[in-house]
Order: C-alpha cells, then sequence, then structure tokens
C-alpha cells in the first residue's frame, strides 16, 4: 500500500511529458537521489510536469514511493545528458527552509530533523530541514530493489578517506561511475542531498543482504 505506480488505475499524479523514450533496452549504470523543495510528492509532480523536466520515482512525506516514469525511459532530472540517458532519478519531498516546519506539524506529519552542520563543495550550509526516517527507510528499499532489477553496485562517489564523497566528481559527470550519487555529484550549481550518508546507508543495505 505504501507503493503505486503511472500504471495504477486512476493514478493521480501528473506524468511529465518531459523524457527521452526508449524502444531498446535502456542500460542503467546509476540512480541519482535529489530533494525537491516541494512540501508532498504531489506538488513536486505537477512542477515537474509544468517545467517539462521528470523523474522516476517520488517519495512522499510519509515514506510513500510513487512511480511516475517507466525506468526504461530517460528522465531529465540529472542536468547532464549522461546521467539522464543511463541513469534514474528519485525526488525525496523535503521542503528545506526552515520556515515551513509549522506546515508539517499542522499537517500531522511531526517536526522533520533540523541538519545545522550540512556541508556540501566545501563551504558550510545554513540550518535546514532534513528526512523523516520513514522517507529513509523508504529510499533504502527502493534503492535495494533497483539494485536487484538492475545490477547497480552498491557503490557511490568517496573521498580520499573513504567517506561519502560531498562535491562534484569528475567520473560522475563524464558517466563513467555505475552506482549511487546525489545529485550534488554533478554540478556545483547544486545541493542536494547534502545530509545523505551514502557510504553509510549502502553499508546498511549490504548488512541486510548478508
Amino acid at each position: 500500500e505504501k507503493v503505486h505506480t503511472f500504471k495504477d488505475d486512476g493514478f493521480p499524479y501528473p506524468v511529465s511529458k518531459g523524457y527521452t523514450k526508449n524502444r531498446r533496452k535502456r542500460t542503467i549504470k546509476s540512480f541519482v537521489t535529489h530533494w525537491d523543495v516541494c512540501l508532498n510528492s504531489m506538488s513536486c509532480a505537477r512542477v515537474l510536469a509544468r517545467r517539462g523536466v521528470s523523474v522516476h520515482f517520488c517519495i512522499d512525506n510519509d515514506g510513500t514511493i510513487y512511480q511516475l516514469l517507466d525506468t526504461q525511459h530517460g528522465a531529465w532530472h540529472a542536468g547532464n545528458t549522461k546521467g539522464n540517458k543511463k541513469g534514474i532519478g528519485v525526488e525525496i519531498s523535503n521542503a528545506y527552509y526552515l520556515k515551513y516546519q509549522d506546515w508539517y506539524v499542522k499537517n500531522g506529519f511531526g517536526e522533520r530533523p533540523v541538519v545545522v552542520n550540512g556541508t556540501v563543495h566545501g563551504k558550510a550550509m545554513k540550518p535546514f530541514l532534513g528526512f523523516y526516517p520513514v522517507q529513509i527507510e523508504a529510499l533504502k528499499s527502493l534503492w535495494k530493489a533497483i539494485h536487484e532489477n538492475t545490477g547497480i553496485p552498491l557503490d557511490c562517489p568517496v573521498d580520499k578517506s573513504g567517506m561519502t564523497k560531498k562535491t562534484v566528481d569528475r567520473d560522475v559527470v563524464n558517466g563513467k561511475f555505475s552506482g549511487f550519487v546525489n545529485h550534488y555529484n554533478y554540478t556545483k550549481n547544486k545541493i542536494d542531498c547534502a545530509n545523505l550518508d551514502l557510504v553509510e546507508l549502502l553499508d546498511s543495505i549490504k548488512d541486510d543482504k548478508l
């Protein structure tokens, strides 16, 4: 009951026309994680459709996963031709700015975690809203399913110390990396998802498989 797709009868979410249709089986090498800077997945889907861009999945505030596009097709989400051509993308609902905390409380979702020590591209960030634990669990389930069905390795860009890389990665930009990445790994113009420790989450999935 926590997964809905564009193939469901009466699927209420708008589906963007901005994507690349593939007739031949698509080679999938990467999975790109975004935050949507929207209040919920419905508002995200509407924004995507209006702008003529797309993403394969959304994760709402309660952890529900919505599939907006067949993974056979290339969504326009990475801002990078190679990333769009061979990647899968997810938008996690998170309005980001602290001023929206009251909205989440008033609408029954409870307070979001607040990230106070975020860094990206070598710069400290002002405090911002983080993800709900239920969203992280949904993300891990989605990652695991994509890994098992596409063969994308449970790897991510790391720095010299083996920690999650917090800036642009040359191999990601050039389409040479296979694994799970944050949007900021493509460009310094993006900061999502600065609070997401890919190494820790992927390690927990590996542990679950043991």
